[in-house]
């Protein structure tokens, strides 16, 4: 959504931390993944990870950040169509789905800005929600009665987990990966409230423990805790036990001095229980505490902080998915 570049950064996160796992979860599966995201305008991930997709479903908006309008140049949409279409013609997936808008307002609304109606057909296997821009700075989306309405992200997530849950499964399993990239500028007093609205016991310790941090890395930290905590309660409550791999923090494109993204990759699967609620198996603590990957020398590592206790991490995505609790009951 928007202008983004390719960097190195992203090329490591996309092939060495996300590729593997893809692969993994297609191997596993053993049939061609059903991908939905935000792909861009040249499509560059799936360019890398293509070989494992069967399906297509892409979003793509026409002047980040404006409002959609039906008058703006759609050479970004044109764009990624004929790239899906090349995918298509040359049998490297069987269809696709594209939608003119930005995917706030296309799940939450229904529609894309060309009035195309969303639709989801089959249980998607990838989730690569690139929205790059801050968790909570909402979209205002101006609707047909002349109302502007506030769409936020974390809406979406949880309107594709009620997606994923309903949908018919066609023989498949409701399992799936979820990538998720966000600007680390969420703060805007967000960050404030969260801290004084939380009762986790384990929250609130973690809270204490970094309190000391400079700005960024404490920020940064927050930030890791809001999306594990509010993206569990969805999961969980749409049924999904959700397993969190280690967030991956690097600097996005362009000489801004707080340009810095987080990369989260989370694990899901379906898992009924009679009280309607998935359970989730992670332990807060041990998530918290660990060190943020970071792309380094052409490779991804652990970034050690220093002045607290963080413990290393996997920097091999697959291995860290397959030694976690969540693969042992419920992918094995």
């Amino acid at each position: 959504m928007g202008e983004f570049r390719d960097t190195l950064a992203k090329r490591i996160i996309r092939e060495q931390w996300c590729k593997p796992l893809i692969k993994y979860v297609h191997d596993k599966l053993k049939y061609k993944l059903l991908y939905l995201g935000l792909p861009g305008p040249q499509a560059l991930d799936l360019d890398n990870w293509i070989e494992y997709f069967d399906e297509i479903i892409a979003f793509q908006c026409r002047d980040y950040p404006n409002p959609s309008s039906i008058r703006q140049n759609n050479a970004d949409v044109l764009g990624l169509n004929n790239k899906l279409r090349e995918f298509e013609r040359r049998g490297k997936i069987r269809t696709y789905s594209l939608y003119d808008g930005y995917i706030e307002e296309v799940i939450l609304r229904g529609k894309d800005v060309s009035g195309n109606i969303f639709s989801q057909n089959d249980v998607v296997t990838v989730y690569n929600l690139d929205f790059c821009n801050s968790i909570t700075q909402p979209l205002k989306v101006n609707e047909e009665n002349g109302n502007v309405r506030d769409y936020y992200k974390t809406e979406v997530i949880r309107r594709l987990l009620e997606f994923q849950r309903e949908i018919s499964t066609n023989g498949k399993i409701k399992k799936f990966v979820m990538f998720f990239t966000v600007h680390t500028n969420f703060l805007h007093g967000e960050g404030t409230r969260y801290i004084a609205q939380t009762r986790d016991r384990d929250l609130k310790r973690y809270f204490y423990a970094i309190r000391g941090l400079r700005f960024r890395e404490k920020n940064v930290r927050l930030l890791r805790a809001y999306i594990f905590h509010i993206i569990r309660e969805f999961f969980c409550n749409c049924e999904f036990t959700p397993e969190f791999l280690p967030a991956i923090f690097y600097q996005g494109y362009g000489s801004a001095h707080e340009n810095w993204l987080i990369h989260q990759t989370i694990i899901g699967a379906l898992n009924k229980q009679k009280s309607a609620r998935a359970p989730h198996f992670q332990d807060t603590n041990i998530f918290l505490n660990r060190c943020f990957l970071t792309p380094r020398d052409g490779k991804l590592d652990n970034l050690k902080l220093g002045i607290i206790n963080e413990n290393e991490c996997r920097v091999d995505s697959v291995q860290s998915f397959s030694e976690s609790e969540c693969f042992q009951r419920l992918w094995r």
